[in-house]
């Protein structure tokens, strides 16, 4: 199954280099044309080894993948999940949401989820907790959680844990009642379909239920020696393998998401927009081997091709449907369980994907929101009002609002150039000193600066210059710096077009930060061409930028737009006009989401 889909991405990336050419826009305008051939090996060369290909994305997860690998390994070693499987037995109702929590926090041995369930059910555990433990574990791991904390973040990480707690309890549960209202449980298995004996035989006869386990080397030194250091390292290495196939084949198939599918097709099925898309991606990832390892790189490259933010329900609906419907595990439950406990697991699966996506969508995802960007961190609500709006030109830029389907608010960050993050926001409202106290404008302000600060890589740090092009905007001295140096400690000078009618070479050296407020649309008072190389030799070595425009006036070109002239350097244009509330909602469990996020940036620590 992984070989077929490398084989479709491989041809896929073939099909667009014969189509369309190659992505890189310097190798398809040379002069003179070159062979097919040489196109498609320059393309695929880029794929694996330019600055933001496969494996310039495996450097950037390298720690999470690595602290996933030796979590599972000391699981593994003092053997938590055979210990709180075995407690199942004892436990009636309440074996349910242990099934569940074993499933979510450990990862079950290598005989597989279908060997570790029928083994249990031989043992006389009931269906219930059984189901719970087959729907629950394929959607989480403690390598795929921490792979998840790098891909989306704590708050997508925190959402994918409770989602999967979650559906083995709705497993467990539904399993629970049709059993009481006359659903026949027994007998389980096809006739003949699992011959009794012990899985760890050698000799036993189904080859597909069969454990190889103790031909794996971690088992084979632990059985040679009671040095639980030394079997810690020899079951991590087991797992180097085990999971990093998956991320491999999940990085891989994300970029060429990312680089080669249609954006339109993709945000008709993630875009916010689409009602029924939750009900598409249930269904439509039923035939794909989606492995839990793998689908959190992919949906990461789905959310960048946007030109808006992702639909939460249907990012959920992925994260679960593609996982809990693998084709082999289906194959297996259907050559060996009785075809009603088959589509008893289907029906389970399916619904339950679609009911907690939609629950998901209309109780936690707030809409027209990217949840989890770090910008928004704690934050409730921010002022809204006019604005202009933000044209996506970059696939750096990343959207972090768009009421409306209107981008308002975005980032740009291109981690593999080396270069500093930029923030774009299209509205002058939140940092106007009448608004600083309004919502949670506040917040927001101090997650700009300490976002940026994580981005920037100058040797000095904390150090921010505001910029304002007028003098009407409302912006004063005692407003940002106050906010700033009492959250963080930054240091902040506030500027203006007349102290400082021009940014010179050496003016930028001083600071990480610069931040500039066009605080009225128009031409007259652009930056100059040596003003606009030295902003952009800023960002490239390291320095981090925040953009804010004025309304913009329609009478006005869009390339001479002075908020364009810089923010077309990053892959970003204003324009229009945005009428908004005048509160946006961002979130409606922040504070649930902070404590949790806290919760798990110390765990992470802890672990690294």
């Amino acid at each position: 199954m992984l070989v077929s889909l490398v084989l479709a991405s491989v041809l896929l990336v073939i099909w667009h280099v014969w189509v369309y050419g190659p992505t890189d826009p310097s190798v398809s305008s040379a002069v003179s044309p070159k062979p097919y051939i040489i196109l498609l090996g320059s393309e695929i060369w880029d794929l694996i080894f330019g600055k933001s290909g496969i494996l310039a994305e495996l450097k950037n997860i390298s720690l999470y993948f690595l602290a996933g690998v030796l979590l599972a390994g000391f699981i593994r070693t003092f053997k938590l999940a055979i210990k709180l499987r075995n407690s199942l037995i004892h436990h009636g109702f309440l074996s349910i949401f242990i099934a569940s929590l074993v499933g979510v926090l450990t990862p079950l041995c290598s005989c597989g989820i279908l060997s570790t369930a029928i083994t249990l059910l031989f043992a006389g555990v009931p269906l219930a907790p059984v189901m719970a433990l087959l729907v629950s574990s394929p959607l989480i791991s403690p390598s795929a959680y921490l792979l998840t904390l790098s891909d989306l973040g704590p708050h997508w990480t925190i959402v994918r844990v409770s989602a999967a707690f979650l559906m083995g309890i709705f497993a467990g549960v539904i399993t629970h009642l049709i059993r009481n209202r006359g659903f026949n449980t027994d007998p389980l298995f096809l006739e003949g379909a699992v011959p009794e004996g012990d899985f760890h035989d050698s000799d036993y006869p189904e080859e597909k239920l069969k454990c190889n386990c103790k031909e794996k080397f971690g088992n084979r030194i632990a059985s040679g020696t009671d040095n639980k250091f030394v079997i810690f390292w020899a079951k991590s290495s087991d797992m180097l393998w085990m999971v990093g196939k998956y991320v491999l084949v999940g990085i891989s198939m994300g970029a060429v998401v990312e680089r080669y599918m249609p954006s339109e097709w993709i945000y008709r099925l993630f875009g916010q927009e689409g009602r029924l898309s939750i009900v598409w991606i249930t269904l439509g990832t039923i035939p794909v081997f989606l492995h839990q390892i793998s689908a959190s790189s992919i949906l990461y490259h789905i959310k960048s091709t946007l030109d808006g933010t992702m639909s939460g329900g249907a990012g959920l609906a992925f994260l679960i449907g593609g996982p809990v419907t693998a084709i082999p595990a289906m194959t297996m439950l259907w050559a060996m369980f009785k075809k009603r406990v088959f589509f008893l697991y289907m029906f389970i699966s399916i619904a339950g994907t679609i009911i907690l996506a939609y629950s998901f969508q209309y109780f936690v995802f707030v809409p027209y929101v990217d949840t989890g960007n770090p910008v928004l961190k704690g934050i409730s609500s921010l002022s809204g009002g006019r604005s202009s709006i933000i044209s996506r030109l970059d696939k750096n830029v990343r959207i972090v609002m768009d009421p409306g389907g209107k981008n308002i608010i975005a980032t740009y960050h291109d981690y593999a150039g080396g270069k500093g993050g930029v923030v774009f926001d299209a509205g002058f409202e939140r940092f106007l000193d009448a608004s600083a106290e309004k919502y949670d404008n506040r917040r927001y302000i101090e997650n700009i600066a300490v976002w940026l600060e994580e981005s920037s890589g100058t040797a000095t740090q904390g150090n921010i210059l505001v910029y304002n092009t007028f003098h009407s905007s409302g912006l004063s001295t005692g407003g940002i710096p106050q906010i700033l140096d009492s959250a963080d400690g930054f240091k902040v000078r506030v500027t203006d077009r007349e102290e400082t009618p021009e940014i010179l070479r050496g003016l930028l050296d001083e600071y990480s930060q610069f931040w500039i407020f066009f605080s009225e649309a128009g031409s007259d008072c652009c930056f100059t061409d040596d003003e606009l190389e030295f902003i952009g030799n800023f960002v490239d070595s390291g320095g981090s930028l925040l953009i804010v425009a004025g309304q913009y006036d329609n009478s006005v070109n869009e390339k001479e737009y002075a908020a364009n002239r810089v923010a077309s350097m990053f892959g970003v244009r204003f324009y229009g006009l945005s009428e908004n509330s005048e509160e946006l909602d961002v979130s409606t469990l922040f504070h649930l989401f902070d404590r949790a996020s806290a919760i798990l940036g110390r765990m992470y620590r802890a672990m690294t």
